[in-house]
């Protein structure tokens, strides 16, 4: 007895909505194995993984707290901080970041 996937419906990836982190931990995976494996293959394992990152009792909360995560920004630059991380530092550190020279209490 053969089973015919092709009467099932495939839920877990809705067309259109492509979720950029999934995607990219699809490309991670799957990457070295591009030239090796066939087309058929590679979407028989982007399903697998799909299904196990989703589903899989230590990697679905792992997949949740990355999506909860703000995303990375593309470019280079400031990242704005809170009060509450400058205050972690103390004054030394705020002296230091007011200062621009790197060093604390004013010592070289």
């Amino acid at each position: 007895m053969t089973h015919d996937a092709s009467d099932e419906p495939d839920d877990l990836e809705p067309p259109g909505n492509a979720d950029p982190l999934l995607e990219a931990c699809l490309a991670d995976a799957l990457g070295p194995y591009l030239g090796a494996l066939s087309p058929e293959e590679i979407e028989d394992y982007r399903r697998l993984l799909t299904i196990f990152i989703k589903t899989h009792p230590v990697a679905a909360p792992l997949y949740d707290r990355l999506r909860a995560r703000p995303p990375v920004p593309s470019e280079s630059g400031e990242v704005p901080r809170d009060a509450s991380s400058q205050r972690a530092g103390g004054p030394a550190a705020g002296e230091a970041a007011a200062r621009r020279d790197g060093t604390f209490g004013g010592r070289r």
